[in-house]
């Protein structure tokens, strides 16, 4: 005789819960859209409010943004018109050269558009222009081949206006080389740059959608076999996806401005997590239905066993986005509180519009079904079924092989270099980055990449004298510095002392040449002088900083994330074994994937395929970006499993073939989840913007590795290899809640396991 499970004296919260939304279905359906559209509704009328680059949104600032507060706070004190940004105009011709007259007329035909520009208000758009012919030779504005020149001219204002008189100019500067076609001409000014980045990863990012919501949806008619049934998880991630960008919208309002790139963040999180919650309850709903079980039966098994892993799951995944918070960036704040919203907002819907909404469906769910596609098919069986079972026949083997790929994937990650993509991540499309590849090109010693020391005191006598001495020794022992340029802030209490510096911000040569200044050149010439500061800015400054900020925010992410997630699984599965495998594997897809990102992008292979030019490093937050979001969405499906696994387990199965009736009954449905995530991160690798690539591989390689190698293979193999010790809890730890993820539904005879499934 079958083991049985007895009635329990009282049901989980979630269960009721749910069973509660499924006999009220109407009014619960009624209610969930009512709030829906109140959230998004008020956060629409309220408005998004986002940061720009001016506001101070990161807590503790590194050297490099702290001198040009302090240089700043000279400027504040004088005028209120204290801001400025240089817009170059760079011009070249394959032929003809600087001097000759032809060129001279296409020059001050530009230099007189920019000289008439004007703003709204009648006053001139530039408050200045210097003309590269009258300027002279130190000024650096001719090429030294003399095929290339820059007029340089400047916008002064406050930070506003200086931002408004860019926006409104801009149709005059997208059309100066227009009349003249045989001249290559273009424009640098990096508040245009990033402009220009933005639009071109918000439409990347929109335009994503109209290839990855279709895409979903066939995914989902294949996982269901029935048009009903894929249009449902759909729903439910449109209704959790407006919730959130209302939430949004409230939060941006009542607590702090928010990133403007959060919303895509949160769309890609909340299909990942709707999809995959309405995947998993579905599924189980649909299966106790083909067992022959009425409606609400088959909901009460499905509320209490998918239902209960949903619940758990989305409170794992919540867990891990709060690492976010650990980083000292509002971008990552508002990005955490956003998707934490969504992730909320879909457990909440899975626990009652989602059962509500079956409850409606009825048999109607499987409405629309597709020929072959949707035919009813034993749990286990098939393909999954069969790895499963050959893998458990085999444990040592298929772990050694396995472990071995996934080290060998992880290996490139030894030699990781974190940096800051920027103008090198963007495509050549951009006209900025055009200006910025021929101004590297026509001025190899330097013009885009400076290096700022900001001094204190400047008005000092003795730091004066200091200065003239730094100059002269910076120049004299750093190697790839030039051209050095001193400005005193309004009131002169601050100098900005300038160096060129040719390559790249993540250039090694010039990352030493940051260190040596800052450990050697400013203490010998700076250190002996009282309330004398010298901080080192630029862009490999600024990019050392940021770097340093990921690096030393890592291990207090990963402990959060990592000993968060360790209390949840010890408590929900009342084994010490379990999550300490769970974390390690977990780790190792996480691995494998920083592995494939670094053999791709830092070392450049498949990029001819791929279609990009390697930067060399790989984007600072990428990383520790990765890691939060792989580590919910592995977690999601790692809990589906044990789930399975553990009340296979309860209900009298052995260790062995509750894991395999477990694993290879999931599997499926975990391959089909998996296979969204992978198709909607793959289209990412698709866009022209490189950070966003490297985004996308790392995180489809990830979820890839992680739904087919890591639950498929390994998870069998070592659960299989440890028996009984995978359920394993000192006596010292008894006092630990029984607080399990699966509930205890109707008594039900364990339908038998394949005889292919449980011969381990």
């Amino acid at each position: 005789m079958q083991p049985r499970v007895s009635k329990p004296k009282s049901k989980p919260v979630t269960v009721r819960l749910t069973m509660w939304s499924a006999r009220h279905r109407w009014l619960v359906v009624g209610v969930w859209f009512l709030v829906i559209i109140a959230i998004f509704g008020t956060g629409t009328a309220m408005g998004t409010k986002t940061f720009s680059n001016d506001d101070d949104t990161n807590g503790a600032k590194p050297e490099s943004s702290q001198a040009w507060t302090v240089y700043d706070a000279g400027n504040k004190k004088v005028v209120t018109n204290d801001s400025s940004e240089t817009v170059m105009v760079v011009i070249s011709h394959p032929t003809l050269k600087s001097g000759d007259a032809a060129y001279k007329e296409v020059v001050t035909k530009i230099e007189d558009s920019l000289k008439n520009s004007t703003y709204k208000d009648g006053s001139k758009t530039f408050a200045n222009l210097t003309d590269p012919y009258t300027a002279g030779l130190f000024a650096g504005l001719v090429s030294s081949d003399n095929s290339a020149l820059r007029v340089n001219a400047t916008i002064q204002g406050d930070n506003k206006l200086v931002s408004q008189k860019l926006q409104a100019v801009k149709p005059l500067l997208n059309d100066l080389g227009t009349p003249y076609k045989d001249f290559n001409i273009h424009v640098y000014n990096n508040t245009l740059l990033n402009d220009q980045a933005y639009d071109l990863v918000n439409q990347s990012l929109d335009s994503s959608l109209l290839i990855t919501l279709p895409l979903s949806f066939v995914i989902l008619l294949f996982a269901f076999g029935a048009i009903a049934a894929a249009f449902v998880p759909l729903v439910l991630a449109i209704t959790s996806l407006m919730a959130a960008f209302g939430f949004l919208g409230i939060y941006s309002n009542t607590v702090t401005k928010v990133d403007p790139s959060a919303s895509q963040l949160i769309v890609l999180i909340g299909l990942a997590v709707s999809v995959d919650y309405s995947l998993f309850f579905i599924t189980r709903y649909r299966t106790e239905r083909r067992h022959g079980r009425d409606k609400m039966a088959a909901l009460e098994v499905a509320s209490s066993t998918a239902g209960r892993a949903v619940f758990f799951s989305g409170i794992t995944v919540m867990i891990s986005l709060a690492g976010l918070f650990f980083l000292p960036s509002a971008t990552f704040t508002s990005m955490a509180a956003g998707t934490i919203a969504v992730v909320f907002m879909s457990v909440v819907g899975s626990l009652t519009f989602l059962p509500a909404l079956l409850s409606i469906l009825g048999k109607g769910v499987n409405w629309g079904r597709i020929p072959y596609i949707g035919r009813d098919r034993e749990e286990g069986s098939g393909f999954w079924g069969h790895l499963v079972s050959a893998v458990m026949r085999h444990p040592i083997v298929s772990a050694g092989i396995t472990l071995v790929l996934l080290l060998a994937l992880a290996t490139p990650f030894l030699h990781l270099k974190m940096g800051n993509n920027s103008i090198d991540g963007l495509p050549d499309s951009l006209d900025a980055v055009q200006a910025y590849h021929m101004l590297n090109a026509k001025w190899p010693q330097g013009t885009t990449l400076i290096m700022n020391v900001i001094v204190t005191q400047a008005d000092r006598a003795d730091t004066k004298a200091a200065i003239d001495k730094f100059k002269d020794a910076a120049v004299n022992q750093v190697k790839g510095l030039s051209g050095p340029k001193v400005q005193n802030n309004n009131n002169g209490s601050a100098a900005n002392i300038s160096f060129y510096m040719n390559g790249s911000r993540n250039d090694q040569v010039n990352e030493d040449a940051v260190n040596q200044v800052r450990h050697q050149i400013i203490p010998a010439n700076f250190g002996n002088l009282p309330d004398v500061k010298a901080y080192v800015a630029g862009g490999t400054a600024y990019t050392m900083d940021t770097v340093k900020t990921y690096t030393d925010a890592m291990p207090t992410v990963f402990g959060f994330v990592l000993g968060m997630s360790f209390l949840l699984l010890l408590i929900a599965f009342h084994s010490l074994i379990i999550p300490i495998k769970a974390i390690l594997l977990n780790l190792l897809s996480t691995a494998a994937s920083y592995g494939v990102m670094v053999l791709v992008f830092q070392d450049g292979y498949l990029s001819q395929l791929i279609g990009f030019k390697p930067t060399g490093v790989i984007e600072a937050f990428v990383p520790i970006f990765v890691f939060t979001i792989l580590f919910g969405l592995s977690m999601d499906y790692h809990l589906f499993i044990l789930t399975r696994i553990k009340e296979n387990k309860d209900r009298g199965m052995s260790s062995n073939e509750a894991v395999a009736r477990g694993i290879s009954a999931t599997s499926g449905t975990i391959t089909s989840a998996a296979a969204i995530m992978v198709a909607v991160f793959a289209v990412f690798v698709t866009l022209p913007i490189i950070i966003v690539r490297q985004l996308g591989l790392g995180l489809a390689v990830a979820v890839l590795i992680d739904a087919s190698i890591i639950r498929s293979i390994l998870l069998p193999a070592t659960m299989r290899l440890l028996g009984d010790w995978n359920w394993w809890l000192p006596k010292f730890l008894d006092w630990i809640p029984q607080i399990t993820v699966e509930g205890e539904p109707e008594a039900e005879a364990i339908q038998p396991a394949p005889p292919a499934l449980v011969k381990v």
